[in-house]
């Protein structure tokens, strides 16, 4: 006999649904490029739509638990900033052992300080003025033409988009140029490879 038997199995669902909330909640994606898959949707006006897709064991865990600690780690991070506004759960849902969930950033900094990852979006020369290099050297989506440093600091009123996660990317508009560890994969998506050390860019037209 395995004395505690019942109170190991609870302590593994335990660490599991910590884990799979840690998913969700921060994005562990795949290698897929398929559109279903966990993407980050920017609107104009800079607000972040995080889908996410995770698989879902219910067997350890079901959707009222999940919901719990994902809402609760939301709590913690918007107490701590005074803001109860800066993100939401907006849909949470189980279908076929996959969790799917969206949650909505107020912007790029919250999106960036709560998963603890680099996104930018703004003009080129606010990510300057964030202390993002300008010597890079970036191709046009179009006719595959290269531009370095003064060319892009010339784009200063361009938005641009800066990540440092492989994961599917939709902009808020068409896309110029990006850096060579960029796949466009239509003509406002695109995705970082994931053997990518460093950041991205993304530049608007």
């Amino acid at each position: 006999m395995i004395y505690g038997s019942d109170q190991v199995k609870k302590g593994k669902a335990l660490i599991i649904l910590a884990s799979l909330i840690t998913c969700l909640i921060t994005g562990c994606v795949g290698g897929s490029d398929d559109l279903n898959d966990t993407t980050l949707s920017i609107s104009s006006k800079g607000e972040i739509t995080h889908h996410i897709v995770e698989s879902f064991d219910k067997s350890y865990y079901n959707e009222d638990e999940l919901r719990t600690g994902i809402n609760e780690q939301i709590e913690e991070y918007c107490n701590s900033k005074g803001d109860d506004s800066l993100i939401k759960l907006q849909d949470l849902k189980i279908l076929d052992g996959v969790a799917t969930a969206d949650l909505i950033f107020k912007d790029c900094s919250d999106y960036s300080a709560f998963n603890e990852v680099d996104l930018f979006y703004g003009t080129i020369e606010e990510a300057m003025e964030a202390d993002y290099p300008t010597d890079v050297t970036l191709k046009s989506v179009e006719d595959d033409e290269t531009i370095g440093k003064y060319e892009f600091e010339a784009l200063a009123d361009s938005k641009i988009i800066v990540t440092g996660e492989s994961l599917i990317i939709k902009a808020p508009g068409k896309i110029a140029y990006t850096t060579a560890n960029i796949d466009v994969i239509d003509k406002s998506t695109a995705k970082m490879a994931s053997d990518s050390v460093g950041v991205g860019y993304i530049v608007l037209k």
